[in-house]
């Protein structure tokens, strides 16, 4: 299991890295995903309720959510860009994968003080 602080790390490092990833020549229409990604997935971040979260709004399991539909964009986008060599196409869908594997691994639980059932009493 994922604990919700290392989560929250590699909520920051992932984007950076992603970001990061724009600098490479020759990246054509996948270049534009390495900065919307980075980006959206800051955003929710900063909302969301775990150690990370700035204004904790967005439940864990809706962050896990928006994780999944990110990295399966990461995934799509390696295989249907046919056009960009094979290992650019290799790394978009290696990195979707593995965020794949840590959302399953991950703890999906709110933070204390932050689920549902707390803030209604």
């Amino acid at each position: 299991m994922i604990n919700k602080r290392l989560h929250a790390l590699s909520d920051y490092a992932v984007p950076a890295g992603i970001g990061l990833l724009s600098l490479l020549p020759g990246l054509g229409r996948l270049r534009a995903l390495t900065i919307v990604s980075p980006l959206s997935h800051l955003g929710y971040t900063l909302l969301s309720r775990h150690e990370g979260g700035v204004v904790p709004i967005i439940p864990m399991r809706t962050h896990l959510v928006f994780d999944a539909a990110g990295a399966l964009t990461l995934v799509g986008a390696g295989v249907l860009a046919r056009r960009q060599p094979a290992w650019q196409r290799l790394l978009f869908v290696a990195i979707g994968a593995t965020e794949l594997i840590e959302i399953a691994f991950s703890d999906d639980r709110d933070l204390p003080g932050h689920d549902r059932a707390e803030i209604a009493e």
